[in-house]
């Protein structure tokens, strides 16, 4: 057991540090970028990530989470190079028929609206690069160091790149340029690490293996889409029904706190193949460990909450600027965001997930998709950003809530000890 814990602990270590020089390298930028391209190209930008989000949300085709569990679930080098194979085959599939999709789609709308090929098409590039990325499997044979590796590689070249040539308003395409190429630069890396220490991976998927892939993901595919349409979707609402400007006010308070999330993400990345493999042991020490994990990781995002709120007009003058005012409320509205979903990705994902309860984790996600729908463009209509970050909210809290309602059904108690 110590032994699983230290590698447990590498494992979040190694995604800390990922995170924390993403959080340096994001605080010299991302004020750097919404101060040089102002809010309107900023906006622009953000919109355009939205819209290339879907072709990303198609391509991971549930597989970032159903890969992991299956790699973790499967020590021997034969099955995990077959479950690889499978699963990178049916994401080269996808992302075939993304880009055919991606092509007749701009093609089509530029018939009837001016719209942004070269921005469009420089975005697009970061699907490419999720599909080469195989992040899934690292995560399923738990070596986070990887991981950890070759995204600091791909960040610090975006990074230089963002420095050298972005220089005014009108280097807004260069900008998303590269923000996109991070992945791509990342996945190249990685090929070089399974040539050398991972060769099992190289073999040529069957139809039928790479068929059940695709059956066997498909449950949480809709349920990921449902989790789109109400967080990446409610910009490119926001975008259609207002403009630029308000985008970007949205998405300046709304970076900020994805930044935050991404504090949690090391952790929950870490602790899902963990506990995917402590599941089929057994049942008690995995909610045991998740009761720890909710006081530890519940308890610093309620703190890290209620910061936000408290210092919200220091934190957007300091990361945002001058001309960002509008972002103040909307941050502290966002605000408890965080504590939120840490509670919703321990009862959905770590729990709801590992136990084989993939029905009703994809109902309550495309419940909460069809509610943000239906609340989240009357709002848009009526009170523009303000509405969208009311909707999340609302949606969040619904979606937290009712996973745990279920889960104390089935006689799942993440809160006290009965079972």
């Amino acid at each position: 057991m110590k032994k699983k814990y230290n590698k447990l602990a590498e494992n979040i270590i190694s995604l800390f540090i990922i995170k924390g020089l993403e959080y340096i390298l994001a605080l010299i930028t991302f004020p750097y970028l919404v101060r040089i391209l102002q809010v309107e190209n900023f906006g622009a930008v953000v919109f355009t990530q939205g819209i290339i989000q879907y072709f990303v949300l198609f391509t991971d085709y549930g597989f970032n989470l159903l890969g992991p569990k299956e790699i973790a679930q499967h020590d021997n080098t034969e099955e995990r190079g077959k479950i690889f194979a499978s699963i990178f085959g049916a994401k080269l599939i996808l992302l075939l028929v993304s880009t055919i999709i991606f092509i007749c789609m701009i093609i089509g709308i530029k018939y009837f609206k001016n719209i942004d090929i070269a921005l469009y098409s420089v975005v697009y590039i970061m699907v490419v690069g999720n599909v080469i990325f195989p992040i899934w499997f690292f995560q399923g044979i738990q070596r986070m160091r990887y991981i950890t590796i070759v995204n600091i590689i791909g960040r610090i070249f975006s990074v230089a790149c963002i420095f050298y040539y972005v220089r005014d308003p009108s280097d807004y395409i260069l900008a998303g340029f590269f923000q996109a190429i991070v992945p791509i630069i990342a996945g190249f890396c990685s090929w070089i690490i399974l040539w050398k220490s991972y060769r099992e991976v190289f073999i040529l998927p069957k139809y039928q293996d790479i068929k059940l892939v695709f059956i066997d993901a498909w449950e949480i595919f809709t349920s990921t889409i449902a989790i789109n349409l109400y967080t990446a979707s409610n910009i490119v609402f926001l975008g259609i029904l207002t403009n630029n400007t308000v985008v970007g006010y949205f998405s300046g308070a709304q970076k900020i706190i994805s930044s935050i999330n991404g504090l949690i993400s090391p952790i929950t990345q870490a602790i899902y193949p963990y506990v995917s493999k402590l599941a089929n042991n057994s049942k008690i020490d995995t909610l045991n460990f998740l009761r720890k994990v909710i006081l530890v990781l519940g308890g610093g995002n309620l703190i890290g909450s209620i910061l936000i709120f408290i210092f919200a007009e220091w934190i957007v003058d300091l990361l945002l600027g001058d001309g960002y005012e509008q972002s103040i409320l909307l941050l502290r509205i966002l605000s408890f965001l965080p504590f939120i979903i840490s509670l919703s990705n321990i009862f959905g994902i770590q729990t709801m997930l590992v136990f084989g309860m993939k029905k009703q984790f994809n109902k309550i996600l495309l419940s909460s998709a069809v509610i943000n729908t239906i609340i989240v463009l009357p709002m848009i209509y009526f009170y523009q950003a303000i509405g969208v970050s009311i909707s999340m909210i609302i949606t969040e809290i619904f979606v937290t809530v009712t996973m745990y309602i279920i889960l104390k059904k089935n006689n799942i108690n993440l809160i006290t000890k009965k079972y």
